[in-house]
C-alpha cells in the first residue's frame, strides 16, 4: 500500500508540470517572492531553478517560530529533517536527513559558514552551539547527495550559514531565563565605517539541564569586518572564539526511567566536556570583467577537547576512558565563475583544498558494572594510548549551466576527490588510508507555469554521492578491555572503504499570490530514492566498524509555507524516510533509530495591538530501536508556545516548550550485550523561558 501511494505521488509530480504549462506570462509580483542562494550551485541563483532540494530560513523568519533555541532546533522547522536530542533540552541534537543517521559518532550532513566548513575533523560531528542565532541572516539548506560540488560528507545535505547582511547598521541585546536555571544573554552590533561594514556579536548560556548530570556553558564572541570593499574587489576577514563545558547523562534502561527519568545514567558520571575552539578565514571576490569572476575562501580552526567518555559494553557493565583533543584544519577553495560564454550559460570551475592535524591522548578510568562506578572518584588513571593523525583532502570540480529556452535550465557537473589519512600511533607502526572519488551529477529544471497568480517549477536530477570514513573511524585508538588480549581492542578499522550512492530525485517549486496583496503561497515537494553499497555501520559480533550494510533510502518531503502580509505566517512540514536493507539478514526490513514520519507544523499571527503569538507542533512516528524490528519507539508529539509583546524597540517573550508535558523518549539503541533490554534518552518536561530583546 506504501509503494502504491508513492507511486501515486511520483506520478503527480511528472503530471502537475503537464497541466499546468499552458500558463506562460511572467509578473513581477510573483517573482519577486524567490530568493537568491549560494549553496545550490555555488554561485548567486534563483531557488526555484535549482536542479535540487532547497530550503531557505531568514532572520525574519526564524523570529516566527517556537521553540527555536539553538541552530539545531532551525532545522525542525525544514522539510526533509528529522531532528532526535540526546540531552533531553535539544541542545545536543542528533540530524537525520534523506534517512542517515549518525547516531552521534559521525555526521552525514555538512555544516558551513559562509561557504566554509566546520564539522570536527575527527568525526564531522556537528557543534550546534558554535554560531549563535544573533549572528545568522539566513540559513540554505541543500537536501540530498551533493558531493558533485561539497565532496565527502555531504551525502545527505549541506547546510549554509549566511551571515552577512544588507542592513547598513543594526544593534540588539537579549536576556532571558527559564526553568532548569537556563540563562541566556547575547548582544549583536552591525555599523558602517566609510565604505566597511564592520559587524560583532557575543553570547552566553548556561544550565544545569532537565537530567543529572546535564550542566552546560556556553560562551562565544565574532567579528566580522570589509577589508576591500570596491566595485572591483569584496574581501570580508572574520574571527570567532567559542567555549562550551557540558556533562553527559547518557541513555537509560526503560526500568531506569519509570524509577526517575531525570536521572543520569551510573555509566556516564564521568562523562564531561571541555571544548574551545577558535576560528579565522577570509572570503573574497574578484570581478575580473563583465562576464566573469573569481571567489578566494581561506579559514583556519583550531579545537580541543578534554572529558571523560563513556562506552556502554552491555546495559549492565560500561568502560570511561579520560581522552584529550587537539585539533588543527586549514583550507582553501578558489572558484571561476563565467558566464554568457556561449549563450544563457555559466561555468564554474574550482578547488578546494583542506589540511588537518590530530593529536590524541586516552587515558584509563573505570571499567566494570554500576556499582564499581558508584565508588570511584574519578581518578584519570595511566595513559592507554595516543597517537598524532593527519588528513589531506584535495578537490577539484566544474559545473555548467545552461537555460535552453526561458524555461528550461539544464546543468551537469562533476567532481574529483582524493582523501589522504595517516595516523602514527605511539611505539606502533604508521596506519594510512587513500581513498578517490568520482562524483557526478545531472540536472534538469523546467518552468511549467508563470502567470499572474502562479509560478512553478519542475526539476529532477541523478547524482553519485560517497562518505568516507571518519578518521575516528579509522584509526581511533580508544581500547576496549577484553580476557584476550589484555590491552583491549579497539572498534577502529582502517580497511574501512567508502560508503557509496546513487539517487535519483524529483520535485516541484510552486509559489502563488492566493488572495492579491494579501495572501501568498510556496509550495515546495521533493520524492527521492537513493541506493547505497558498503554502508559503514557498528558491528556488535565483531565490535567494530565494517562495511556490512547496503540500503535503500526513498522518501517524500513536503513544506507549505503561506502568509498573510506583514500579518500572520503559516508552515507545515512533512517528511517520510523510509530506509531499508538490500541484503543479508535484515533484507527488506527498516533500519534502526530512522523516524519513518516526522511532522512539523508552525504558526505565527497577531491577537492584539503589539502582541503576536507562536505556536509549534512536531510529531514523530515509527522509530524501530533494533534492525530486526521487533521493538518499536512509542510515538511522541510535542508543543511549544510563545508570545511576544512588542513596544518600538523592546520586546517582551514568554515561551513554553512541550506545552502539553508529554512524556517521551527521543531516540534509542538496543543493549550491545545482546540482552532484551534497550536504553533511550528521555526528554524533558515542561519548562518556560522568559526574556527581553531591545533592538535599534
Amino acid at each position: 500500500m506504501k509503494f502504491k501511494v508513492t507511486l501515486i505521488v511520483l506520478c503527480l509530480t511528472f503530471l502537475f508540470p503537464i497541466i499546468l504549462s499552458a500558463q506562460n506570462a511572467d509578473t513581477l509580483g510573483i517573482l519577486e517572492m524567490d530568493d537568491v542562494i549560494v549553496t545550490a550551485d555555488r554561485y548567486s541563483s534563483i531557488r526555484s531553478k535549482s536542479t535540487g532540494a532547497i530550503s531557505v530560513l531568514k532572520r525574519d523568519d526564524i523570529a516566527q517560530l517556537a521553540g527555536v533555541g539553538n541552530l539545531g532546533g532551525i532545522l525542525r522547522h525544514v522539510p526533509g529533517f528529522a531532528m532526535l536530542q540526546l540531552d533531553g533540552l535539544g541542545y545536543d541534537v542528533q540530524p537525520i536527513i534523506r534517512g542517515f543517521y549518525g547516531g552521534g559518532e559521525a555526521e552525514y550532513v555538512l555544516l558551513m559558514i559562509d561557504g566554509q566548513p566546520v564539522n570536527a575533523l575527527e568525526t564531522g560531528l556537528i557543534n550546534w552551539d558554535q554560531i549563535p542565532l544573533t549572528a545568522i541572516e539566513s540559513i540554505e539548506i541543500l537536501r540530498g547527495g551533493a558531493s558533485s560540488l561539497y565532496g565527502d560528507a555531504a551525502i545527505g545535505g549541506v547546510i549554509n550559514i549566511i551571515t552577512d547582511s544588507d542592513a547598513p547598521s543594526s544593534f540588539g541585546v537579549a536576556i532571558a531565563g527559564g526553568s532548569f536555571g537556563i540563562l541566556k544573554a547575547s548582544g549583536s552590533s552591525r555599523f558602517s565605517w566609510g565604505k566597511r561594514i564592520i559587524s560583532s556579536w557575543g553570547n552566553y548560556e548556561s544550565t544545569n539541564g532537565y537530567r543529572d548530570h546535564a550542566n552546560r556553558f556556553l560562551r562565544g564572541l565574532g567579528l566580522e569586518f570589509d577589508v576591500i570593499k570596491s566595485q572591483r574587489i569584496d574581501l570580508k576577514f572574520s574571527a570567532s572564539l567559542h567555549s562550551r563545558d557540558y556533562d553527559i547523562p547518557g541513555p537509560l534502561t526503560m526500568d531506569q526511567i519509570a524509577e526517575d527519568r531525570i536521572q543520569g545514567s551510573p555509566f556516564f558520571r564521568f562523562d564531561t566536556n571541555d571544548e574551545y575552539t577558535e576560528r579565522l578565514a577570509l572570503n573574497g571576490k574578484v570581478n575580473l570583467n563583465q562576464k566573469s569572476s573569481l571567489l578566494i575562501s581561506a579559514a583556519a580552526n583550531e579545537r580541543t577537547l578534554k572529558g571523560g567518555r563513556a562506552l556502554p559494553i552491555t546495559a549492565e557493565f560500561a568502560d570511561v576512558k579520560w581522552r584529550e583533543f587537539e585539533t588543527t584544519r586549514l583550507f582553501f577553495s578558489g572558484q571561476w565563475l563565467s558566464q554568457n560564454l556561449i549563450a544563457s550559460d555559466h561555468l564554474t570551475v574550482g578547488v578546494d583544498l583542506q589540511r588537518g592535524e590530530l593529536d590524541v591522548a586516552w587515558y584509563n578510568m573505570v571499567t566494570g558494572p554500576a556499582s564499581t562506578f558508584e565508588e570511584y572518584d574519578g581518578t584519570i588513571g595511566d595513559l592507554s594510548s595516543q597517537g598524532k593523525g593527519t588528513r589531506h583532502a584535495s578537490a577539484a570540480y566544474a559545473q555548467y549551466d545552461i537555460t535552453l529556452v526561458p524555461q528550461i535550465r539544464a546543468s551537469v557537473g562533476l567532481r574529483y576527490d582524493r582523501i589522504n589519512d595517516t595516523y602514527t600511533p605511539e611505539g606502533l607502526s604508521d596506519l594510512s588510508s587513500v581513498h578517490t572519488a568520482l562524483s557526478p551529477k545531472f540536472g534538469f529544471n523546467y518552468r511549467y507555469t508563470s502567470n499572474a497568480r502562479h509560478v512553478g517549477n519542475w526539476y529532477s536530477n541523478v547524482a553519485w554521492s560517497f562518505k568516507t570514513a571518519t578518521m575516528d573511524q579509522l584509526f581511533g585508538q580508544r581500547l576496549i578491555p577484553v580476557a584476550n588480549p589484555p590491552d583491549g581492542i579497539s572498534i577502529s578499522n582502517p580497511n574501512l572503504k567508502p560508503q557509496r550512492g546513487i539517487s535519483f530525485e524529483t520535485g516541484i517549486y510552486h509559489r502563488a499570490v492566493l488572495i492579491p496583496e494579501k495572501l501568498k503561497g510556496d509550495l515546495t515537494l521533493s520524492l527521492y530514492q537513493m541506493d547505497m553499497e558498503d554502508e559503514l555501520d557498528f558491528s556488535f559480533e565483531t565490535f567494530q566498524y565494517e562495511n556490512i550494510a547496503s540500503s535503500r533510502h526513498r522518501g517524500i518531503e513536503v513544506g507549505l509555507h503561506l502568509e498573510r502580509v506583514d500579518i500572520a505566517s503559516f508552515r507545515f512540514n512533512y517528511t517520510l524516510q523510509n530506509v531499508t536493507f538490500r541484503q543479508g539478514e535484515y533484507e527488506g526490513k527498516f533500519i534502526r533509530t530512522i523516524p519513518i514520519d516526522y511532522l512539523s507544523s508552525s504558526i505565527s499571527l497577531p491577537i492584539m495591538d503589539h502582541l503576536r503569538a507562536m505556536a509549534t507542533i512536531r510529531s514523530t512516528r515509527r522509530i524501530w530501536l533494533d534492525n530486526a524490528n521487533t521493538e518499536r519507539l512509542d510515538n511522541f508529539s510535542s508543543v511549544d508556545f510563545k508570545i511576544t509583546y512588542s513596544l518600538g524597540r523592546i520586546s517582551l517573550e514568554l515561551e513554553t516548550l512541550n506545552l502539553m508535558n508529554n512524556l517521551f523518549s527521543t531516540t534509542g539503541f538496543p543493549d550491545p550485550g545482546g540482552s532484551d533490554t534497550y536504553l533511550l534518552y528521555p526528554a524533558a518536561e515542561r519548562s518556560v523561558l522568559a526574556g527581553v530583546q531591545m533592538k535599534w
